[in-house]
């Protein structure tokens, strides 16, 4: 097999696999090298695993093993995940740590949960961000330990981990979740109603209206709350959703997410809400 190499706009290089492996593995120049990964990637043979397993591990070039991990990823050959694992926990290259989680999150697995969720800890806020996405791929083989992850000291890792859950969707994770209604960073409140609404569970109801009858709670708390009782679709908020919305003097954000949120919980249950079925216009007859 070849493939194009573009070296200029007028000059194209067509190169064969075992060309690009021996300008992988042989070549001086860095360039040469992460276009050969990038291409070997892409081409998808994977008698290129062992070839970019090494140059991930010993290449002297944070490009080279970038686009040697980038191109493991696409291989998704599962004999490169413990080598991954390795560079993302010790590689000092964020971008290579970045490219890591991204490949093991395609590669996916139980092995891959425990390194990635380190990662959440890492101290790049990019490569915590890639892990979170990586999880989130992986789904609900990583709930457990996202779920553990929400008792973690630091703020940036609860979260990503309450959003996370969120995103996978596993309602495992309703009651813990609750429970970061009432952390002490808003940022992980924050996250915590819009997971809640994303996990779709009428347990989470009352937490809900609470946090968003509280005036002392911070304004996009209670508009996120206001927004996720409306993805619910509970009945039980309607009247709170009524109140909030005549107390005020004037429509703001939260008092406007509730009326959108009024309106999409009656639309859906109109047929059980007394008063609430459409008139019929009567029928007109023409003479």
């Amino acid at each position: 097999m070849t493939i194009s190499v573009n070296g200029s706009k007028k000059k194209q290089v067509k190169k064969t696999f075992e060309e690009l492996l021996n300008d992988l593995t042989g070549s001086n120049s860095e360039k040469v090298r992460y276009n050969a990964a990038r291409i070997l990637g892409e081409m998808g043979d994977s008698k290129a695993v062992e070839p970019l397993i090494d140059v991930l591990k010993h290449d002297k070039n944070g490009s080279v093993r970038l686009y040697a991990a980038r191109a493991l990823g696409e291989l998704g050959d599962c004999k490169a995940t413990t080598h991954l694992i390795e560079s993302l926990r010790e590689d000092r290259n964020v971008d290579v740590r970045v490219r890591a989680a991204r490949a093991l999150g395609r590669l996916g697995g139980a092995i891959v949960v425990e390194p990635l969720v380190e990662a959440l800890n890492d101290e790049n806020p990019q490569v915590c961000i890639t892990a979170t996405d990586a999880l989130i791929e992986i789904g609900d083989v990583a709930t457990d330990a996202l779920i553990e992850s929400l008792d973690h000291e630091k703020v940036n890792v609860r979260c990503d981990a309450t959003r996370a859950l969120g995103e996978i969707g596993n309602k495992k994770a309703v009651d813990k979740v609750i429970n970061m209604l009432y952390d002490e960073w808003v940022n992980v409140r924050i996250y915590a109603v819009t997971s809640l609404g994303k996990l779709n569970d009428p347990k989470a109801v009352p937490a809900l209206i609470d946090v968003m009858k509280n005036r002392n709670e911070n304004e996009l708390v209670r508009a996120g709350a206001a927004a996720a009782l409306g993805v619910l679709r509970d009945t039980r908020a309607l009247m709170p959703l009524r109140e909030l919305i005549m107390e005020a003097e004037e429509l703001g954000e939260l008092e406007d997410t509730a009326l959108k949120s009024f309106k999409k919980i009656m639309a859906a249950n109109w047929q059980s809400i007394p008063g609430a079925a459409p008139v019929k216009k009567p029928a007109t007859t023409t003479l």
